[in-house]
């Protein structure tokens, strides 16, 4: 993030999705009590996401999304191209890093919990840390000798946050949300108009083909792609140097667009 800030010369936040990283572990009471929407529910996700880009003062930014993340950040800019946006947020343009729009993102651990009774839970987690650290992890590296235990041991650090496991099951139980009809992606295509939309894969991601890649971004109508040779699912993680050299150049000239038109 910070490399990315230097090199784009703007601001470079992470928002901390419900259910990811180390934010709190909302269980259903929590807000099923209080009236409140599910913090897993992709639409809230979009709510929670815009908010945060009001909360931290930004008037424009680019989003950047990886996974069903992406999914996410194309769910914003559709909200925003098609509301009054009440948000008072302009998004730029948007980075889809290995995205798809036809793949349920419900990873083997989050499978083995949903058949698993959760009151049975702390015969379970031993088990699904070790598939979160071992199997999913190794699947989604080309070069697995990078993913050293250092690495491992910082995915283990959100499956230390209490209520986790509860969290993992609620994001299962939603994950059809990730799986768009061919009719919704091609609603949603279109929704985006022609925002910049620059397009990242790993040439070698066994979870999501280069090919699948390449036909997304053939759909919109501004965007352009860019394959990562020797890369797999996580170019953040394995192949940094060549994203930054990727992401920064786009970035930048959209901020330098902006900076044109307010000039004018």
């Amino acid at each position: 993030m910070g490399m990315l800030a230097r090199q784009a010369d703007c601001p470079v936040v992470a928002f901390d999705r419900p259910g990811w990283g180390l934010t709190s572990r909302l269980r259903r009471k929590d807000w099923e009590e209080k009236d409140l929407p599910n913090p897993y529910k992709l639409e809230n996700q979009v709510d929670l996401l815009l908010s945060f880009c009001v909360e931290m003062g930004f008037s424009s930014v680019t989003l950047v999304g990886h996974d069903d993340g992406g999914l996410l950040a194309l769910k914003a800019a559709e909200r925003i191209q098609a509301s009054s946006n009440s948000h008072n947020v302009a998004i730029k343009g948007v980075v889809l890093l290995n995205v798809s729009l036809s793949r349920e993102v419900v990873p083997a651990f989050a499978r083995i919990l949903l058949h698993t009774s959760l009151g049975k839970k702390h015969l379970v987690r031993p088990l699904l840390r070790t598939e979160v650290t071992q199997v999913v992890n190794h699947r989604a590296w080309y070069d697995a000798t990078k993913l050293t235990p250092e690495v491992l041991s910082l995915y283990k650090a959100p499956l230390r946050v209490e209520g986790w496991d509860e969290a993992l099951h609620e994001i299962g139980r939603l994950s059809y949300e990730t799986v768009l009809s061919p009719q919704n992606a091609v609603l949603l295509l279109k929704a985006v108009g022609d925002l910049p939309v620059l397009v990242i894969a790993g040439a070698e991601d066994a979870l999501i083909p280069l090919k699948s890649s390449q036909s997304m971004a053939s759909k919109f109508v501004n965007s352009r792609l860019v394959a990562i040779s020797g890369c797999g699912h996580l170019p953040h993680e394995e192949c940094p140097k060549a994203l930054l050299a990727a992401i920064a150049p786009f970035i930048s000239r959209l901020s330098s667009s902006e900076t044109e038109s307010e000039n004018k």
